[in-house]
């Protein structure tokens, strides 16, 4: 995708709610840390997030996506060509740095783009969610691996702890040092009344779901895009809650970055990829 669209952008099974406070292993928050982290986090270890794809547009990362099976990927409709047509767009995985190409990865053309219906080309109006269909399924190993949705219903309680991780800037315009590590951070859900306090007049709707580390510098950045946040529950699974759609400033500390609400668009996903 062109960067000054990202750039604009940028500024600017049922589970129940008890079932998930219950399940998940975050750990819901009562103090935070006063040391700042930069925007990205820290790199992950090989293979940590082995559901992480990287979207590129002729050769170049433009965005972030997760694999949700043998041949789709999930991610932001705004990382996506409006038109709908998937020539230059590919698909890398199991790849932790940038454009290395281990032996295990594998690069894979994408061969339709199936935007949310409802989603009108910004961002801060919702339904920002797409699926990319590759030319071919993968295999999955120790380093490709779907996530599990979030299935329809599924609250998640403010203050839990949930992970972002993403190729994308570590500041405000200064982008990932070469080699290009996979970076992740820890991030908290924030109240949905909260959230629309903040981003006020800006409309945050229920099909979005906020977090952030409040007092700390930790949230996405321009080139995380279409990347998910993920939780994990009681039994050491992971279940992916979000996509990273939009923040008005990446790492203020006091505002979250906007994702769109996985469960929220389960029913649309499923019309199209047969998922377990």
């Amino acid at each position: 995708m062109d960067k000054a669209i990202r750039k604009r952008i940028f500024p600017r099974q049922m589970l129940s709610f008890l079932f998930l406070s219950l399940l998940l292993l975050g750990e819901k928050v009562t103090s935070m840390s006063p040391e700042p982290r930069i925007v990205g986090g820290w790199a992950t270890q090989q293979g940590q997030w082995p559901w992480q794809v990287s979207i590129r547009e002729q050769g170049q990362h433009v965005c972030g996506g997760s694999l949700i099976s043998h041949q789709w990927v999930l991610t932001a409709a705004h990382c996506v060509p409006s038109s709908g047509n998937p020539r230059n767009l590919q698909i890398q995985l199991g790849e932790k740095f940038l454009y290395t190409k281990p032996r295990y990865s594998i690069l894979v053309p994408v061969s339709q783009i199936l935007l949310h219906p409802q989603y009108d080309g910004d961002a801060l109006h919702g339904r920002d969610i797409a699926l990319l269909k590759m030319r071919r399924p993968v295999p999955f190993s120790k380093f490709i691996r779907p996530i599990t949705l979030a299935p329809p219903g599924t609250q998640v309680p403010p203050k839990t702890r949930c992970w972002v991780t993403g190729w994308g800037d570590i500041r405000e315009n200064v982008p990932l040092p070469s080699f290009y590590p996979l970076q992740e951070t820890d991030v908290h859900i924030m109240d949905t009344q909260r959230c629309r306090e903040l981003y006020d007049p800006e409309p945050i709707k229920n099909e979005m779901l906020c977090a952030g580390y409040p007092q700390a510098r930790k949230n996405f950045c321009d080139g995380d895009s279409g990347g998910p946040l993920v939780c994990q529950l009681r039994d050491r699974s992971w279940i992916q809650v979000g996509v990273v759609s939009f923040t008005r400033s990446c790492a203020d500390p006091l505002l979250p970055g906007v994702y769109s609400r996985v469960s929220s668009y389960v029913p649309w996903i499923r019309q199209s990829v047969p998922l377990p």
